[in-house]
């Protein structure tokens, strides 16, 4: 079976190199994924911290729209808590009418960033942990334009013919059965939480309502993966992404990706050495021989044959030949 395949890009930054070129090289993977058949491209929202190049998920996706011309482009995903649903909801159907059926607002519950990120980005004030899934709640409203709930304020533009995809990321319970309640998508972030991922993956295709934003059912599963000529390189090569998701775990700011011997320098032999390995072993490193049956098989697992794919390597041409075996071997 023929995968939907999506790149996941969180414009990684690697040792000795900036922002400017994680952003250049996140347009070029966006004109190469468009080439290439990829099905869509989603981007992250990182805040204060240099590992990753784009705080603004949104614009980078307004530029790639603007510069390809099948591909969807979104966000994966906008961190809720430090917008307005309102403002959200503007912009969101500004790009669906601009873009009509490419543009998907993914949208996330996690801070985007670590406390002091967080605080300015709320004006330096105290984060209102208030209920997430209101939130998301009151954007649906402003884009079906329920005005009645809001004393006829419209978010402008009204009357789109096409209102965006609205994709709820997770890795948990809670997350599958708030997008099953309210009829969008759910992407499942399976590199963060695999573990009883097929028990949220299924209650969120159950419990599916049909009769509230979409009328079917859309689940992504979002991977991490490496592919290289041995599984012994594409291990190495994933080194440097897996020390980022232990970096997260440990609640640091995460640094930019390194090559696979100062990973090493960092792990082998501390505290860390066995959280990072499992953290590895999670990480899906296959050869271009073998990775379109591991992908076949986690899709029968999900039951969805959309997948995102995340690959953050040190050297970009090692990040390209990963999503070119993809897609290339994506029988």
């Amino acid at each position: 079976m023929k995968l939907k395949l999506g790149i996941l890009d969180q414009s990684p930054v690697t040792m000795g190199n900036n922002a400017a070129s994680a952003l250049a090289n996140s347009i070029n993977l966006a004109l190469f994924a468009e080439e290439a058949g990829y099905h869509s491209l989603m981007y992250s929202e990182h805040h204060g911290v240099e590992a990753y190049g784009s705080s603004s998920p949104e614009l980078l996706s307004a530029i790639v729209l603007s510069k390809t011309k099948r591909i969807k482009v979104g966000t994966a995903g906008i961190m809720m808590r430090n917008y307005s649903a309102y403002k959200m909801a503007e912009w969101a159907k500004l790009l669906g009418t601009l873009y009509p059926e490419r543009f998907v607002l993914g949208l996330g519950k996690a801070p985007g960033g670590l406390k002091d990120a967080v605080m300015a980005l709320n004006n330096h004030k105290p984060v209102v942990l208030s209920n997430l899934e209101t939130k998301l709640e009151e954007i649906i409203r402003y884009m079906t334009e329920e005005s009645e709930m809001y004393d006829e304020l419209i978010a402008q533009p009204t009357q789109v013919k096409h209102l965006p995809e609205i994709v709820w990321l997770g890795s948990g319970m809670t997350s599958a059965q708030e997008a099953a309640k309210h009829g969008i998508g759910y992407s499942f972030a399976a590199f963060m939480n695999s573990e009883n991922g097929k028990e949220y993956t299924e209650a969120y295709l159950r419990e599916f309502d049909p009769a509230q934003y979409a009328s079917r059912p859309s689940l992504q599963v979002a991977l991490a993966v490496s592919v290289a000529d041995s599984p012994e390189e594409a291990k190495r090569n994933a080194y440097g992404m897996a020390y980022q998701f232990l970096q997260s775990r440990q609640l640091v700011s995460p640094e930019p990706v390194y090559p696979a011997e100062i990973v090493e320098k960092k792990v082998l032999g501390t505290a860390h050495e066995d959280d990072f390995f499992t953290i590895l072993d999670r990480i899906i490193t296959e050869t271009p021989q073998t990775i379109s049956q591991r992908l076949q098989l986690i899709s029968e697992k999900y039951h969805t044959d959309d997948l995102l794919i995340l690959c953050n390597m040190y050297h970009e041409e090692d990040r390209i030949a990963t999503y070119q075996s993809i897609i290339k071997n994506n029988q």
